[in-house]
């Protein structure tokens, strides 16, 4: 009797994403003097903001294919506005705010609820995280301009 070979089990590559919170502190102490409490303070309270970050990594010429398509509602869940709101960090009031303005893409009205893909979510506190940081840049300019004149 030969032997059967197994076949390799289908491997996921792993991704490691790695963020230097000592870099943007140090653009705070920059602007800002920090007693070793608030410095301390200030990189504790990053490090929790971006352990809970979410990086959604996908091919630049991804077309999904029929099966994939039909797969979309298990890979994108359909969530409540509450679960919206639990998984952005905000009330459920606001989520229902930020759909009615068209800032999270609307899926579905079931009755007069409201309900959304995870995707539209994600993408929304992308499009808020990248506001966040230019508004923060300018900020800092701003800072910049008025600490240290020319």
């Amino acid at each position: 009797m030969g032997k059967t070979r197994a076949e390799p089990a289908h491997v996921m590559p792993v991704f490691e994403l790695s963020f230097d919170v000592g870099a943007v502190v140090s653009v705070v102490r920059r602007h800002v003097k920090l007693s070793k409490e608030a410095d301390e303070a200030i990189t504790h309270e990053l490090v929790e903001v971006l352990n809970h970050a979410i990086v959604q990594l996908r091919p630049t010429e991804h077309r999904p294919t029929t099966r994939q398509a039909a797969q979309s509602h298990t890979d994108d869940p359909i969530l409540t506005t509450e679960e919206a709101a639990q998984l952005a960090g905000v009330s459920r009031p606001y989520m229902a705010r930020l759909i009615d303005s068209g800032a999270v893409d609307l899926h579905q009205m079931v009755g007069n609820q409201r309900r959304v893909l995870r995707s539209a979510v994600i993408r929304w506190q992308a499009t808020e995280r990248t506001r966040q940081a230019k508004a923060l840049k300018r900020l800092a300019q701003d800072l910049d301009e008025e600490i240290f004149p020319s």
